[in-house]
């Protein structure tokens, strides 16, 4: 899930048309419809991972590559064996789309030769993100549960640490949505990153670092660097342009990877996503996320599970190094209501629709609408395509990875649009179509004094209620 609250009506960057008054479609029922792999009717574009301006490579050229090939090879059983052999032919193992121009396979070479982080299995490893690569949809934000002859240990544990917790909060039903999706985006459109991020997080160092050009994100300098100490991320400046940043998971996530590396179940979270999906919690949520109870300490919001947009932006910027804009198109009020839209559906379409032409998947968060409009809910998932029927009727082509179904859904354009809410979306899309504000600072600061202001309404109304409670007594 991702957070909703008064705090969205301010938006990081706004489209330029006036905001439409009624709410037009957004109580019909999207109904997600599985889409099967290699049908006719959905291009292969849709599921191939964008290369950028690497050469698609699909045979071994090297002795070096064949040496590390069959290392991989030989740590692994027949079954993931035809995965690795899959992604020789269609160009991914020898992508290079990294953020160090390394290749997936060196990635899964250093996964096989050096040291994993205590309690996690090299030859787990291998397989989960060689599988994740194969078919990015199989990505889920199930949470494992924790055996019963465990939780005791970890419950007395935390309570050493000064953190009381119960076997309830160790019950998790995962509000992930927001990190799993970047997740399946990684490994969807950049797999020699994907696996560089796995071989990094469960190294000895439980962390990747990350060399990112300024110029790529969707602001400058100052406000970047702004953003890096206001979320709590470790980072330097090599120089005006070269910025470096240090993603990490939380300190609890490695006991959800040792469980999940001796006791997943089917449908659950590998040990790979358990330390990719809280590295970009804890990166969005300024460090303060808990792995164990999928909780987090709420800085612009007043919740304190999920994300709020600007946050699942920021941690979608690090993790890929591409500027992505977020942009909020639904008008919610101050009681939670949808009251509108801040722009023409066809113009939040083009937005989608010029994202997947420069070869980028969208993000998107939708709401769900009580019968009188009241937002009770919202969900994150990815657009990967738009397909159109013989009839003319169009189609999302989406991957959601709390649906429990391994391959692209469906939803029509018409019935999810209205739903969307915020969406990430390249700079270079939005330029002479949408309001460029300051800078985050500013925006950061509406958030904060907003809070603040809801802090001392809230206060008010307790406070109010003691006093007519002591009257009465």
């Amino acid at each position: 899930m991702y957070n909703i609250s008064a705090l969205n009506n301010y938006n990081v960057y706004m489209p330029k048309n006036q905001s439409l008054s009624g709410v037009s479609g957004c109580l019909n029922n999207a109904v997600s419809v599985p889409v099967t792999l290699g049908n006719a009717a959905y291009p292969s574009s849709f599921f191939t991972p964008s290369f950028g301006i690497n050469q698609i490579r699909t045979s071994l050229s090297t002795r070096e590559e064949k040496n590390k090939y069959n290392e991989v090879s030989s740590l692994i059983d027949k079954k993931t064996r035809k995965d690795l052999q899959e992604l020789l032919k269609n160009g991914k193992l020898l992508s290079t789309n990294s953020n160090d121009g390394t290749s997936t396979l060196d990635n899964l070479y250093i996964i096989a030769t050096q040291k994993r982080a205590q309690g996690l299995d090299r030859k787990n490893i291998l397989a989960e993100t060689i599988k994740a690569i194969r078919n990015p949809f199989i990505i889920p934000q199930k949470f494992g549960d924790i055996p019963v002859n465990m939780q005791a240990e970890i419950i007395n544990h935390e309570r050493m640490q000064g953190n009381i917790i119960s076997s309830y909060d160790l019950d998790v039903k995962s509000s992930t949505c927001p990190a799993a999706s970047i997740e399946f985006n990684l490994a969807h459109k950049m797999p020699a990153e994907f696996a560089r991020m796995a071989a990094g997080l469960t190294s000895e160092d439980l962390c990747v670092t990350k060399k990112i050009n300024v110029n790529d994100l969707s602001q400058g300098v100052l406000d970047t660097v702004w953003m890096l100490n206001e979320f709590g991320t470790e980072h330097k400046m090599e120089n005006w342009d070269t910025l470096v940043v240090k993603l990490k998971p939380d300190r609890n996530a490695i006991i959800r990877a040792r469980i999940q590396n001796s006791y997943k179940d089917p449908d659950e979270r590998s040990l790979v996503d358990v330390l990719m999906q809280s590295t970009f919690m804890n990166v969005g949520a300024q460090n303060t996320y808990d792995a164990l109870i999928d909780k987090r300490v709420p800085k612009y919001n007043d919740d304190d599970s999920g994300l709020i947009d600007i946050e699942k932006n920021f941690a979608e910027e690090l993790a890929t190094g591409k500027g992505k804009v977020c942009v909020t198109y639904q008008k919610i009020d101050d009681n939670g209501r949808l009251v509108g839209y801040e722009c023409e559906q066809s113009e939040t379409l083009a937005h989608i629709q010029n994202t997947l032409n420069h070869g980028d998947n969208v993000i998107i968060g939708y709401t769900y609408c009580d019968g009188d409009n009241n937002v009770i809910g919202g969900h994150e998932i990815t657009i990967i395509g738009i397909e159109t029927d013989k009839k003319g009727q169009k189609y999302f082509i989406c991957n959601d990875t709390d649906d429990g179904i391994s391959e692209p859904i469906k939803y029509r354009v018409d019935e999810l649009l209205p739903k969307i809410h915020h969406a990430g979306i390249p700079k270079s899309v939005l330029v002479d179509n949408v309001e460029f504000i300051e800078g985050w600072r500013e925006l950061m600061q509406i958030y904060k004094e907003t809070r603040t202001r809801q802090e001392l309404q809230y206060s008010l109304q307790n406070n109010n209620k003691l006093a007519v409670l002591n009257q009465a007594a």
